[in-house]
């Protein structure tokens, strides 16, 4: 038996349970001992204190084993009745004893459960039933068996959604849930969700996708996005949702050859891998409850290798997220959604027959009975009809000269990057040992890629990604003594002119601000100075724990001036009682740049949003904001564009892949700067596009496919 210190050590070993949590407990042979379920122990309650539901205290001993309570007055607060019995937390680490007999079941008429559903007790007969001495404790699969059939029995249909007490970090919207029930009640888990951009489509595919899994509809889910949404995705569904996806590069995918896609119940894939063989004959191997596709205009095209392999897949329930669902033709909306209802609108012949103008493929006939059958599958949303304002954004760039040894450093580390970028030098650093001698020397293009951005970021940043590069045993000795005795001079030169730009820039600004860098090293800098300076802050990264996460959060809301934030901190959180951001550094994607954006301009935010770009003339990152700025106006866009408008760049690269070849193949600064001008003029075509799109949806859609929920 474990009694007095010695207890009190074993159950403050975990962390309390919540205000009102019960557990339900079962008497022993001895009329003195409770018993806990299979699997918990009393140290999982922190259980300190103890008493009656009258509010007097019990003495009570835990055993060895950890799994039974000793309370000596058991039987005279339990009595000579049958009964049941709960441990009930009113405050962390104090416990009440709760003890029902049959005689107090049996008075009842009607119990009302804490969700509001009322239960009609039939006296004594149920009493008797309840309080019977119970058999074996059931496994985790007959309790979940029971629990999913508990939910089935209580909402038979989907006029209430039970998954919506379980979304976090989010305030859901009224479109949205809308939305969802529409999707779920009217057009039987099949839909396309054409939204105007920024509304929530993602959110409202999760809302979907957790309802399904929740009633135990969707156990094989497979999400197919655009290569650079895969880790959002995944994050999103995680954090908001509960639901760990497991990506189609991640090692323990990868562990599993072949039978990866047969292994696992839940995937997020990028479409580009998912269409290639081997992975298309693996998807198409089995079928799956639901699958969701981000970005489906990218399945606007028949002819295509996509779309025959969504055509192909084999599905109970599938959602196409488009803001865009027609740029050419209206044969594109035909071919969408032929994908979730085929024979809805007839054969191909028979639709252009019926409902394509035959002068100008864009122009619809039969307007009215082509929305009806539209409406059986369709939804959107607009800004104008779901009542919500967003507040502008206004963009200041801070270009900063840079000093003369930071400018010295900044070309010896450039001329060696390219370098070893160049086709002829580039290799993969942790290639098989069985490789060539030159493909074991090089310095992996992702490496060279990081230096360059750590380069932009801050001495200290690039001296450490340097120092990691160098200590790379398979390079060649003269390479790696090459990039320590680079690192060693970074390391002698002072914080730099970004660093005095901000803070002056942190004088002229006075609220409160979020300043964003990809670097760690880059960050600790930072702190080290500001705090010198006399600032407040509070510092978030994502090798804090999830408390320490909030708690920085906490400091931010109160008494912290500045949040020194890696790109952890645009991942879900929302910080919009904040409107200044700081760029201190600038990633190489738009999307990344867009993500921290969102954390404060979003719907919430009541002030205007101030984006402040630190660069220094003449690095890779000044000419990207010029691209970003000056030809696309990115700054001015909705949250969300700058990704639609990539959609329409056709583009199998990354965006940042595409900078990189740029950067390295250029003779020089005047040659990367025309070559960026080019890569400028398409995405510009692109915007363009996109904004013919936007209208032509405008003028296709209207609001006549409001969700009615």
């Amino acid at each position: 038996m474990v009694t007095g210190p010695q207890a009190s050590t074993i159950l403050a070993t975990a962390p309390c349970w919540q205000r009102g949590d019960l557990l339900c407990v079962s008497r022993g042979s001895d009329p003195r001992q409770l018993s806990l379920p299979p699997g918990v122990f009393l140290a999982h309650l922190a259980l300190n204190e103890l008493a009656t539901t009258d509010g007097s205290p019990l003495q009570f001993q835990v055993s060895e084993d950890g799994t039974r309570l000793i309370v000596p007055d058991l039987p005279r607060v339990w009595g000579d009745k049958p009964a049941c019995c709960g441990l009930e937390c009113v405050a962390p680490g104090v416990f009440r004893l709760r003890v029902e007999t049959s005689d107090d079941l049996a008075a009842e008429e009607e119990l009302t459960a804490e969700s509001g559903l009322r239960i009609g007790i039939d006296g004594a007969e149920d009493a008797r039933a309840l309080f019977a001495t119970p058999r074996d404790h059931l496994g985790v699969a007959e309790f979940e068996l029971a629990t999913r059939a508990a939910r089935l029995g209580t909402h038979g249909g989907f006029d209430q959604l039970i998954c919506l007490p379980l979304v976090r970090e989010m305030e859901l919207l009224e479109h949205q849930v809308r939305t969802a029930k529409t999707v779920l009640r009217r057009f039987r888990g099949r839909a396309l969700l054409c939204d105007e951009v920024g509304l929530g489509k993602t959110i409202e595919a999760g809302l979907i996708l957790a309802e399904l899994h929740l009633r135990g509809l969707a156990k094989s889910v497979l999400v197919l996005v655009p290569p650079s949404l895969v880790e959002q995705w995944q994050g999103e569904l995680r954090r908001k949702f509960a639901l760990d996806f497991v990506s189609y590069d991640a090692p323990a995918f990868r562990e599993h050859g072949a039978e990866a896609w047969r292994s696992f119940d839940r995937i997020i894939a990028s479409t580009h891998t998912a269409k290639r063989e081997p992975h298309r004959s693996a998807i198409r191997g089995r079928r799956w409850d639901l699958i969701i596709v981000d970005e489906a205009h990218h399945l606007r095209n028949r002819a295509t290798q996509l779309w025959k392999f969504a055509s192909e897949l084999e599905k109970q329930y599938i959602l196409l997220l488009t803001a865009t669902p027609v740029q050419n033709n209206l044969e594109e909306l035909f071919n969408l959604v032929t994908l979730l209802e085929p024979g809805l609108l007839r054969t191909s012949k028979q639709f252009q027959q019926r409902f394509v103008d035959r002068k100008d493929k864009m122009t619809p006939r039969n307007t009215d009975e082509l929305h009806a059958l539209l409406s059986e599958v369709m939804v959107r949303n607009r800004r104008s009809t779901v009542g919500l304002q967003f507040t502008r954004r206004f963009a200041t760039t801070l270009s900063v000269r840079p000093t003369a040894d930071e400018g010295a450093v900044y070309r010896d580390v450039t001329a060696l990057v390219k370098q070893h970028l160049k086709p002829a030098h580039v290799a993969r650093a942790m290639a098989p040992e069985g490789d060539s001698p030159q493909k074991r020397s090089g310095i992996s293009r992702m490496a060279l890629i990081s230096l360059q951005m750590a380069l932009g970021s801050s001495s200290q940043a690039a001296a450490g990604t340097l120092s990691t590069i160098a200590e790379n045993e398979r390079l060649e000795t003269t390479t790696r003594q090459q990039l320590a005795d680079i690192a060693g001079r970074i390391l002698g030169l002072p914080p730099g002119a970004k660093v005095e730009r901000l803070l002056g820039l942190l004088a002229e600004f006075p609220d409160k601000m979020v300043v964003f860098t990809q670097f760690r090293a880059t960050q600790a800098m930072l702190a080290q100075q500001l705090t010198h300076a006399g600032h407040r802050l509070s510092v978030f990264h994502g090798g804090l724990t999830r408390v320490e996460k909030e708690e920085a959060i906490r400091e931010f809301r109160g008494r912290a001036r500045i949040l020194l934030c890696t790109e952890a901190g645009s991942e879900g959180r929302n910080l919009q009682f904040a409107h200044a951001i700081c760029n201190f550094d600038l990633p190489w994607n738009p999307m990344k740049i867009e993500q921290r954006i969102g954390r404060l301009s979003r719907i919430g935010q009541t002030h205007d949003v101030l984006v402040y770009n630190l660069v220094a003339s003449g690095t890779v990152e000044a000419a990207i904001l010029h691209l970003l700025d000056a030809k696309l106006s990115m700054f001015e866009l909705v949250i969300g564009e700058i990704d639609m408008i990539l959609g329409n760049f056709d583009e199998d690269q990354e965006f940042q892949d595409i900078v990189a070849d740029l950067w390295a193949d250029a003779a020089d600064a005047g040659d990367f700067t025309r070559r960026m001008e080019e890569l400028g003029a398409r995405l510009q075509a692109a915007k363009h596009a996109y904004l013919q799109q936007k209208a032509h949806d405008e003028r296709l859609f209207g609001s006549r496919f409001a969700p009615q929920g």
